[in-house]
């Protein structure tokens, strides 16, 4: 694990595999942090350098006490790459991970090269569902 400080803001982040191999970034679900793509990482590691991060909110990465929006998130994601010097990744997302991979996808296409969006939507439901699992988390 290491940390990675983006605006002032440390995140925590797991890179794996060689340097000089593509770049894969995969992006949490609600309530975990990036410990649950680690069943994945020795197969992915082997072709990938996989980065892997605690999404704002979750683990060890900031949690200021105010909503995130989905495009803050994605811009998280993106400070993350370019700290990295990462032009261009794949990229992997769970339920809200798969959200952020769909906002990059549709407002920075250019930076997303092949993506797996898994048990995700593109629209969320009523407020209320949501604040029920945050709360719960």
């Amino acid at each position: 694990m290491a940390e990675l400080t983006i605006g002032g803001e440390t995140f925590n982040i797991a890179i794996d595999g060689a340097d000089g191999a593509p770049a894969l970034l995969m992006s949490n679900s609600l309530g975990t942090n990036l410990s649950m793509w680690d069943p994945q990482i020795p197969a992915l590691s082997k072709r990938f350098r996989v980065i892997r991060y605690d999404s704002r909110g979750h683990g060890a990465s900031p949690a200021p006490q105010r909503p995130y929006s989905i495009a803050e998130l994605a811009a998280d994601a993106l400070a993350i790459l370019d700290a990295l010097g990462v032009a261009k990744a794949h990229f992997v997302g769970l339920s809200k991970g798969g959200m952020v991979g769909q906002w990059l996808l549709t407002h920075h296409r250019a930076r997303i090269g092949r993506a797996v969006l898994a048990n995700t939507a593109s629209q969320m439901g009523p407020a209320q569902m949501w604040n029920e699992r945050i709360a719960a988390v």
